[in-house]
């Protein structure tokens, strides 16, 4: 069923491609990188595209989301501290292989608090403070548009302006507009470090901080549902062949997993019941970059050494239904570090990584997963 879907996926966008402009050697270049990813040699991190170091880099605190409509990658987030100010959205088009910088970074003296007593940053088009977004950037196909679940409290100018509240904030991809919207829930009084996924099938975006919330978008009225580890450092993803939410990491390290468990009948949510998976267990991690391939129904895991900086990093995946982890051997993986930036693309049928710092610049990664050759393998 799914194959059905992605395929025609692929054949819409093709169609869309080619009526949109006449067939220039930018089109079939489009139509080549989009066929080179999907035939990528399998099971093998591929280095598709690289940004040096320079003006703008890979933020370590930063999130990012994959845009099933276009295609494309949306990165958000800043290291700040009062050294970085970064509160331009970046978007990676891997069929053209390049990167487009939506807008220009504020100035400080832009931040400020507006007429609702809320933290924003410009004057005609406001946008967010500056600020570490973690795993609290996702996308939205209903509403078409990413949330950002986050809180500036790494951004000295909020000792400036203390009084004020942090919103939840909505970017808008068909007008390009950011919409900051204030919510008066306890969940929300601190949102720093948390982690969102969207669940597609209850269409609402879900994130958790020191307790899971459920955000509708289309009144965004928001309803605690359940409690929830505190998600520092942690990624939340859903699994969209079960209807599930998962939770990976913790801030201590952890190879546990921590799944949502809901009431069969009603649906309601109840907990999150902490899973100790079987099979090849890696070594305890936290902070990693985790993505659900919709096509496998499995996660895939880049997990550090970070007591061996010479080591590099090892990819998993991880079975929900059986509960247990794989490694993917010689993977070429890089190591990750602080990392909430790799997203399955359901148009590419790939794994997306981006890895890198300020000495680095920025590195687009992609893989193929094909299990059937992992297991034939074993």
């Amino acid at each position: 069923m799914f194959a059905k879907t992605a395929n025609l996926a692929l054949a819409l966008w093709l169609a869309c491609l080619l009526s949109a402009c006449e067939q220039t050697s930018d089109t079939e270049e489009q139509i080549e990188n989009l066929f080179r990813l999907r035939n990528l040699p399998a099971n093998h991190w591929v280095e598709y595209h690289h940004l040096s170091s320079g003006e703008w880099f890979r933020k370590s605190h930063a999130g990012m989301a994959y845009d099933s409509k276009r295609g494309s990658l949306w990165v958000f987030g800043s290291d700040t501290h009062d050294e970085d100010w970064d509160n331009r959205l970046h978007e990676f088009l891997p069929n053209q292989r390049k990167w487009i910088h939506h807008g220009e970074n504020s100035a400080k003296s832009e931040y400020r608090s507006d007429e609702n007593n809320l933290r924003v940053a410009g004057q005609q088009l406001i946008k967010p403070w500056a600020m570490h977004t973690y795993d609290g950037v996702a996308y939205d196909r209903v509403s078409d548009s990413l949330w950002v679940i986050a809180a500036p409290d790494h951004n000295p100018m909020v000792k400036s302006i203390k009084q004020a509240k942090n919103p939840i904030w909505r970017y808008d991809l068909s007008n390009h507009k950011w919409q900051a919207i204030a919510v008066e829930n306890t969940a929300l009084k601190n949102m720093f470090g948390s982690a969102a996924a969207y669940d597609h099938h209850r269409q609402a975006l879900m994130f958790c901080n020191q307790g899971l919330v459920q955000l509708n978008s289309d009144d965004y009225s928001v309803n605690n549902i359940a409690k929830s580890p505190n998600c520092l450092h942690r990624s939340l993803a859903y699994d969209s062949r079960n209807k599930a939410l998962y939770i990976f990491g913790a801030y201590k390290r952890s190879q546990h997993v921590w799944k949502l468990i809901r009431d069969e009948t009603t649906d309601i949510a109840l907990n999150f019941q902490e899973l100790i998976p079987t099979g090849d267990m890696p070594l305890p991690y936290t902070k990693p970059p985790v993505a659900y391939d919709q096509q496998n129904g499995v996660f895939l895991l880049l997990i550090d050494d970070v007591d061996n900086e010479s080591n590099p990093s090892e990819t998993y995946i991880y079975y929900p239904n059986g509960n247990y982890y794989v490694k993917l051997p010689n993977s070429g993986a890089p190591r990750v570090g602080m990392n909430f930036m790799m997203a399955w693309s359901d148009l590419h049928q790939v794994f997306f990584l981006l890895t890198g710092n300020w000495d680095q610049g920025l590195t687009v990664w992609a893989l193929r997963l094909d299990l059937a050759a992992i297991n034939n393998s074993r």
